[in-house]
């Protein structure tokens, strides 16, 4: 199968995923049980999302465009994926499936569902490509790795997989700057960034850096419209225990009674909370970012920040094909091997 029928075929699982009532009331729910931090909502975004940005004949088209086209290596790619967010593994499946190769998943526990179900969907449409997934609980026979992972594992898969090709990730988050003339509009846009997904994906907002004239209350009353947020048990719970925890130890903290804004030079911050800090002089502030490229997902921003790569507000959980986690091309990788 050559690469141009894998993108027709992808495309057309993307037509299929939007169109309406396409996901199994049943599938959601058994997604939900499998992970409560899951919800219809934040399933069916993920999807929409999935099937809108990266399942579109033409943008997957001017993608692979940029590679050069070869024939299929048939490696075997092993892939451990994270669960945080629905569906957040599936950009390396989809890529290790474009390329040709085998996708040997190992999934996270907390999100077995949705990734099942999506493969299926692509199978019962070319039942030709059902050798090209794999499902494993222990990795074994793999050519090259992909692994997604904490600082901690992140590790401990460099050193177990150091006899291989292999592409590591850690922790990162997204930061965002906020300048005085940045409009309600951009800061209602920017609590999405926030707290979709309950805040929880690799490219969510936890850090603020705010120009010095910004009020924190240009920050908090676009993110009243997303209240509802704090009816989620897990969430509610996670907001209490922080509350509690800042109260107890003394930390200078604002809130709106379900999400909190503290200063700190951390980017990575607790759930329903983004960390903030003021910044004068653009120049300065680029070469700051630039020195934390490490630990950063992407810069969410209305404007351009020095030479660094930008995303606009409303955007972070919206990325399109070539936006590599942690800015590594797997495509590239992949080809190489």
């Amino acid at each position: 199968m050559d690469r141009q029928r894998r993108i027709e075929l992808l495309a057309e699982l993307g037509e299929q995923l939007l169109s309406e009532g396409s996901i199994p009331k049943e599938v959601i729910n058994s997604a939900r049980i499998a992970n409560p931090w899951f919800t219809e909502d934040s399933i069916r975004t993920a999807i929409k999302s999935i099937a809108s940005h990266f399942l579109n004949k033409e943008a997957l088209s001017a993608w692979m465009d940029n590679y050069k086209s070869g024939s299929a290596t048939g490696k075997k790619i092993g892939l451990i994926l994270a669960g945080n967010i629905p569906l957040v593994g599936f950009h390396d499946i989809m890529t290790v499936f474009i390329t040709g190769n085998v996708a040997l998943i190992k999934l996270s526990e907390r999100d077995t569902i949705l990734p099942k179900y999506i493969i299926n969907e692509l199978i019962k449409i070319e039942s030709t490509v059902k050798d090209q997934f794999l499902y494993l609980d222990r990795l074994e026979n793999y050519d090259a790795v992909i692994a997604t992972g904490s600082n901690t594992t992140g590790k401990y898969f460099e050193k177990y997989f150091s006899k291989v090709p292999h592409i590591i990730r850690r922790n990162r988050n997204a930061i965002a700057v906020v300048h005085q003339d940045s409009t309600l509009e951009d800061m209602e846009l920017l609590s999405r960034d926030m707290l979709s997904y309950f805040g929880l994906g690799c490219r969510n907002v936890s850090k603020l850096y705010l120009e010095e004239g910004v009020e924190l209350g240009k920050i908090f009353e676009p993110t009243e419209k997303l209240k509802a947020i704090s009816d989620h048990n897990k969430y509610k719970n996670n907001y209490d225990y922080t509350y509690a925890l800042f109260l107890m130890n003394n930390e200078k903290f604002f809130t709106n009674d379900f999400f909190i804004l503290r200063e700190n030079e951390a980017i990575a911050s607790r759930i329903s909370t983004a960390h903030y800090e003021y910044f004068s002089d653009s120049s300065t502030l680029a070469e700051q970012l630039e020195s934390q490229l490490d630990q950063i997902q992407c810069i969410v921003s209305d404007r351009h920040i020095g030479d660094l790569s930008i995303v606009p507000f409303g955007a972070a959980q919206m990325p399109g094909l070539a936006d590599y986690a942690d800015g590594v091309d797997t495509v590239e990788f992949l080809l190489a091997l």
